[in-house]
């Protein structure tokens, strides 16, 4: 039987789902394929092009026992570290909007299809509660496992509305978090100031440089097309 994820986290993945892609993508665009370094003390992550500041340990999954563990219940880190003692607003927002998988210590992801996929969506869903601006993984413990780590460094950009993008990234929210299209809607347009009318069928954008998204959906409340129309 697969596992899926609860309700709550759900619900706020799907309302930032579309924008996170959108981060994460400019995010590996920016850093490249380069061999990189982390310092956790420094909390700095190096590479031949320069230093990133402002590194935060989300956790690390095992690829042993499909498990994710936070960096505040690792007993080799705990909540006082460098790097850890920033992540714990993601487990009091968790406590605040009872979203479990931000308050468990280690959550199981082992139920998953793909426990390692679900692994990367709870890092990138939790960076975006300490900002969003991208998250960073590695091998450890000889390919065993891996670490993740959210980078706030001020240096990196952050995404802009783009209008030809917005079919791409709404549906590949969907797919990722599939339980409530028009939240993914709502979210995406909410992130970038879009003004939104809804109606039975549609959801209606304006961006604040005219261009306009039309968002069908069926008899399903799926997303049954998107249509864009980029500011003249």
């Amino acid at each position: 039987m697969n596992a899926d994820f609860s309700p709550e986290f759900q619900a706020y993945g799907a309302w930032i789902a579309a924008a996170a892609i959108q981060q994460q993508d400019l995010f590996n665009e920016v850093v490249g394929p380069d061999s990189l370094q982390a310092d956790l003390n420094a909390r700095t992550l190096s590479s031949d092009r320069g230093v990133l500041g402002d590194i935060s340990l989300l956790g690390s999954f095992s690829e042993l026992d499909g498990t994710w563990l936070w960096g505040w219940g690792n007993p080799g880190f705990g909540p006082e570290a460098a790097a850890v003692a920033p992540t714990l607003v993601i487990r009091e927002f968790g406590e605040r909007h009872g979203i479990s998988e931000f308050t468990t210590e280690s959550p199981d992801l082992s139920g998953f299809e793909q426990p390692a996929q679900a692994a990367i969506m709870l890092a990138i869903t939790a960076g975006t509660v300490l900002g969003g601006r991208g998250v960073w993984s590695t091998a450890i413990n000889e390919g065993r496992g891996h670490v993740y780590l959210h980078v706030g460094d001020d240096q990196l950009p952050q995404v802009r509305f783009d209008a030809i993008a917005t079919p791409r990234l709404l549906m590949t929210a969907v797919s990722v978090f599939p339980s409530d299209h028009r939240q993914v809607v709502r979210g995406y347009f909410q992130h970038f100031g879009l003004r939104s009318d809804e109606a039975a069928t549609a959801i209606n954008g304006t961006a604040p440089d005219g261009a306009t998204v039309t968002v069908d959906f069926d008899e399903h409340a799926r997303i049954a097309n998107v249509a864009v129309q980029p500011r003249s």
